[in-house]
């Protein structure tokens, strides 16, 4: 299945990593600017190698940052980097605030649980969580439990 028939769900942004986004450019193009201004090459060199570390970040790990659903798979799409798991072998969905680094763009996360430890674990933060939730329980034959999602034995995804 291609990513062109998924269902694709963006990452929820919450207020303070936007704001961390978008003043973090400002303030190494200031710099940059300062340093040029101010003549000094050591500095506007440190600066601009600053600024292309912050846009290569961007670039390659940050836009765009989705959750697809396709009939088979969760892609999880952060800048260049795209996780494919196939929907038989999630076993758990729940709410966390785990602040480990993740292709979420907010604490208000779900962790998709494939195997045991960090490892078998991805966490998403999509910003419509219950059609997303809706969606990823009725493709994988999850049921919910409370504010989970749960493979009741070894029941497989309808096809």
């Amino acid at each position: 299945m291609s990513d062109a028939s998924a269902t694709w769900f963006r990452s929820k942004i919450d207020w303070w990593i936007g704001l961390i986004l978008v003043v973090l450019p400002f303030i190494e193009l200031g710099g940059l600017a300062a340093a040029l201004l101010a003549g000094d090459r050591e500095a506007a060199t440190a600066m601009a190698m600053g600024s292309g570390l912050v846009a290569a970040i961007y670039g390659l790990l940050l836009i765009p940052i989705r959750y697809g659903i396709t009939e088979d798979r969760l892609i999880i799409r952060f800048g260049v980097v795209r996780r494919s798991i196939p929907l038989s072998d999630i076993r758990e969905v729940h709410p966390t605030r785990n602040p480990l680094a993740s292709p979420a763009l907010s604490l208000d996360r779900l962790a998709i649980r494939v195997d045991e430890g960090f490892i078998g674990m991805s966490l998403v933060s999509p910003s419509e969580r219950e059609e997303f939730l809706s969606l990823l329980a009725s493709s994988a034959g999850l049921s919910r439990e409370g504010n989970r999602l749960v493979r009741i034995r070894d029941s497989m995804p309808s096809a």
